[in-house]
């Protein structure tokens, strides 16, 4: 549906600027209060711009808005798709821009864009996307399946549909249940979804040892389950074959705090359980997402408008010269109306990437482990596998025309955690450039752990503690089938133990705002997550930039790109059997070519940066040199790090980044705090026992290749010394 703003804009011109250019441009809304009437009339255009415009602007408040659109006739590849292509790309001010395709098509009617039956039943829809998809084909064959150690029998749901409320669903030991008698009913699916806030104030029904016997004896009533979960068990007791389905906090004990409780044995299920998650979900029929859901109490499905799901047709009035026209003749314009649909290039994005369930960290693992997903978003249903998207109101060319991305989730590329993908990833950051690290074994899978840890870093987690377990199952993968003969070494606390080096110069992501004058680093230390040089030790809202990996042994780099080697490293599990999960300790012992004394200071607004450091000299002249290129890892956390009497380092580390031109590259220091002296015990790797210097990581500097002063001062004096960085 589109308001009469957008059709006379398309169709009549309203607007247009004349600019001198051939592609027509247009002022749009220049208020907020025609915005709103065009969202309430469930404009899908102006809902787009208003999705983007809200995350800084008060769109109830009446004020001017500034948007441009321009209109521009455009060939996808060496052939025009169905006729005449056209772009309709948004300006929205604070280089924020929404780009439309508009595809000229012959239907002289609107058309209903999905593969739905004519009752347009959820079920039938979802039934036809699964047995289109080959991705769970395991389940077709003979032979015993895995199943998780406890799971849900939907069994008194199928004679239940006329009576819910008296219908139960019953906890079973997989053991027992499943591989005893063959069933006809016999496939699990897993469910994604937010624990959120309880509206009641009462936290959610969950699994513990005070629960267990009554979920396996007497069963769970539906209306004891939230709104979510009860429409989970209810659409998963319809789909064909299945007759389990796995939720986490139903078949996980989850450990109870409370007077006479043991904390070990409270926990033990659930780092036994949790060690096999990646499994449970990649060994799953589907996975079920309450995609566009908060809360538990949200549901599946919201405001589902089958009339929304329709086509948005609109006549583009694109005027063009007549062919026959001598270039030397006057221009003459044809009055040219092409039939043209309206595809949001966006659309993905806003059903599935930016929905509320992607933000909690657990969930990036579910998605990418999981065959496939059906998500549940806010106005239709969507699905996601390795082999195709589909969404109940686009197209398979609509989703095929979303423009590029640099996420993970590039292009329906989610699913594929393969050498390839990495290969991809990498030429985007080259941009052309040639490979510094092409002889790096295993550079491609590198490349997709950086994105992956990228992604995932933006995510939330209600535990700190969870921060290295939510992500164990993709790490484990990694480690057993995707690095080469196991090549990528032994995992460090969300590193590799090889070419750790290179991964210790990852830094948290700073934003800078309204041309630089607002800054923003929300960075907290997390309580529980990992030692200090791990990016798992810290909770950054915008996420962290991965280490460029490399061993910095390209022979066009020759010697001197790395300042300092990784003697040893030193991990304490909470979970021994579990490499991937919960850290509760880990030590590094590094041998640093320099280690200068330096102080940190906090910079007035008027400097348009935050922080500086300056070298400490003895004698310290009056005015040192200040150097601002700065990345702290949780200013909001360290307040030791400032002031006179905080003992800080800079330790030069290497040359970076690896994709720019070696003449380009920065010097990359590690910001170090002295804490106390500590014990490195020996390790497996053979290095001797000993009491070292220990240090916390607080962040990270760079100095430009044009500052050559600051780089020879700060490799002024060598030192022998060993250091551990806790």
């Amino acid at each position: 549906m589109l308001c009469d703003f957008c059709i006379g804009m398309l169709s009549e011109r309203r607007g247009q600027i004349m600019t001198g250019m051939f592609d027509l441009t247009f002022e749009h809304h220049k208020f907020t209060t025609t915005l709103r009437r065009s969202v309430k009339a469930d404009c899908s255009i102006c809902t787009g711009l208003a999705k983007i415009l809200e995350s800084d602007t008060d769109l109830r408040v009446d004020q001017a808005l500034s948007i441009r659109a321009t209109l521009k006739k455009v060939w996808l590849g060496s052939d025009q798709v169905r006729g005449s292509t056209f772009t309709l790309d948004f300006e929205l001010g604070k280089n924020r821009s929404r780009v439309f395709l508009l595809t000229e098509n012959e239907e002289s009617n609107h058309q209903r864009i999905n593969t739905t039956t004519p009752s347009g039943d959820l079920v039938d829809i979802a039934q036809t996307w699964m047995k289109k998809c080959k991705c769970a084909k395991s389940w077709e064959q003979p032979g015993e399946k895995w199943y998780p150690r406890r799971l849900l029998d939907l069994r008194e749901l199928r004679g239940a549909h006329s009576n819910l409320e008296r219908a139960k669903v019953h906890l079973v030991e997989s053991k027992d249940a499943c591989n005893a008698i063959r069933r006809e009913h016999d496939r699990y699916i897993t469910l994604s979804h937010c624990w959120g806030k309880s509206e009641s104030g009462e936290g959610p029904l969950k699994l513990t040892f005070d629960t267990e016997k009554r979920f396996k004896d007497e069963g769970i009533r539906l209306k004891e389950l939230s709104k979510t979960f009860r429409d989970a068990v209810v659409f998963a007791a319809r789909l064909e074959k299945v007759g389990y389905i796995w939720i986490d906090s139903l078949c996980i004990r989850q450990p109870s705090v409370g007077p006479g409780t043991n904390q070990n044995e409270q926990l033990k299920d659930w780092f036994e359980q949790s060690s096999f998650m990646g499994t449970v979900y990649r060994k799953a029929f589907l996975n079920i997402s309450a995609t566009a859901s908060s809360n538990g109490h949200g549901g599946l499905l919201f405001d589902r408008r089958p009339e929304h799901l329709w086509e948005n047709n609109v006549h583009v009035y694109y005027p063009e010269k007549d062919p026959a026209m001598s270039t030397k003749s006057p221009k003459v314009e044809l009055d040219s109306y092409k039939r043209c649909t309206v595809v949001d290039v966006s659309a993905w994005d806003d059903l599935v990437e930016k929905a509320p369930i992607n933000k909690r960290g657990w969930v990036l693992q579910e998605r990418l482990l999981a065959p496939r997903v059906l998500h549940f978003c806010h106005n239709q249903i969507a699905w996601e596998c390795s082999e195709f998207q589909a969404a109940e109101g686009h197209t398979d060319m609509h989703l095929a025309a979303r423009l590029h991305r640099t996420s993970i989730f590039q292009q329906g590329q989610l699913k594929h955690l393969t050498a390839e993908n990495g290969r991809l990833f990498r030429e985007i950051r080259l941009r052309g450039m040639p490979d510094p690290d092409k002889h790096l074994r295993n550079l491609y899978i590198y490349e997709l752990w950086k994105r992956v840890v990228e992604t995932y870093s933006q995510t939330q987690l209600t535990e700190d503690k969870d921060k290295l377990i939510a992500l164990a199952g993709i790490a484990k993968i990694f480690q057993d089938e995707l690095f080469s003969m196991g090549m990528g070494g032994r995992y460090v606390a969300g590193l590799w133990g090889k070419n750790l080096e290179s991964q210790l110069l990852w830094h948290v992501n700073e934003v800078y705002a309204n041309d630089g004058i607002l800054f923003d680093n929300p960075a907290m230390r997390c309580a529980i997550g990992g030692p200090s040089f791990s990016w798992a030790a810290i909770k950054s809202p915008h996420g962290i930039t991965y280490g460029d990996i490399t061993d910095y042994k390209s022979p066009e780099d020759g010697v001197g790109e790395l300042l300092f080697r990784v003697l040893d490293h030193s991990i304490t599990l909470a979970d021994p059997k579990n490499p991937f999960g919960m850290v509760t300790a880990g030590r590094l012992l590094l041998a640093p070519r320099y280690l200068r004394r330096i102080e940190l200071s906090k910079l007035p607004k008027s400097r348009r940066v935050p922080f500086a450091w300056s070298l400490k000299l003895d004698p310290q002249p009056k005015r040192p040199k200040e150097y601002t290129n700065i990345y702290l890892d949780a200013p909001g956390s360290d307040k030791d790090i400032f002031g006179k009497n905080a003992e800080l380092y800079c330790m030069p580390a290497a040359y970076g980044e690896r994709t720019e031109r070696k003449s380009d590259r920065y010097l990359y220091c590690l910001l170090l705090k002295y804490e106390k002296p500590v014990v490195f015990a020996k390790s497996q790797n053979g290095q001797k026992e000993g009491r070292y210097r220990g240090f916390r990581r607080v962040g990270i500097a760079k100095l430009s290749s044009m500052d050559e002063g600051g780089q020879i001062a700060l490799k002024e004096v060598d030192t022998k010394e060993l250091i551990c960085v806790c």
